[in-house]
């Protein structure tokens, strides 16, 4: 697992590799009295997705940092062996990795606003989990008030 840390007006990211193949949520729970209950392997992957991460140091977002935008790398043979593209349903893996991923950082993983799923053709099995903030709508318009409240104040002093 690796971190990164960028410096773009402040704005935190990260990037955590999960280096196992995670199932789908069609094999992480099962349902008794109407409830969807986390099976074993599952409450055992989410531990040790927590582990891989708590060994990390990471740029921790507090609430100002929010909204996220979240990209989803999910590597592996997406292919049979005639060359036809597989039946994996990557959003049912992508669900449990995000879940765990969130816990495992302390974060509502409602603070997600932008999200983005990608299959990568790869001869390994893993997945990158890249976490940033973005600007909402609101954000830009303040800056630019900002700036403009600056340039305002730059030609005063000339």
């Amino acid at each position: 697992m690796e971190c990164t840390k960028t410096a773009k007006k402040q704005e935190l990211s990260m990037i955590i590799k999960i280096p196992f193949k995670t199932p789908t949520v069609n094999h992480l729970y099962f349902n008794w009295k109407n409830r969807r209950i986390l099976t074993k392997e599952a409450k055992d992957m989410k531990i040790e997705i927590k582990e891989l991460i708590n060994n990390q140091a990471f740029p921790l977002f507090s609430q100002e940092e929010v909204p996220l935008k979240v990209e989803v790398e999910i590597h592996e043979n997406w292919f049979c062996k005639n060359g036809s593209v597989a039946r994996k349903d990557i959003a049912n893996r992508e669900k449990f990795l995000i879940d765990a991923v969130f816990d495992a950082i302390g974060i509502d993983d409602k603070y997600i606003f932008e999200h983005r799923l990608i299959k990568v053709q790869d001869s390994e099995e893993y997945s990158l989990i890249k976490i940033g903030g973005i600007k909402m709508a609101e954000d830009t318009e303040e800056e630019e008030k900002e700036e403009d409240s600056e340039d305002e104040d730059n030609e005063d002093e000339e």
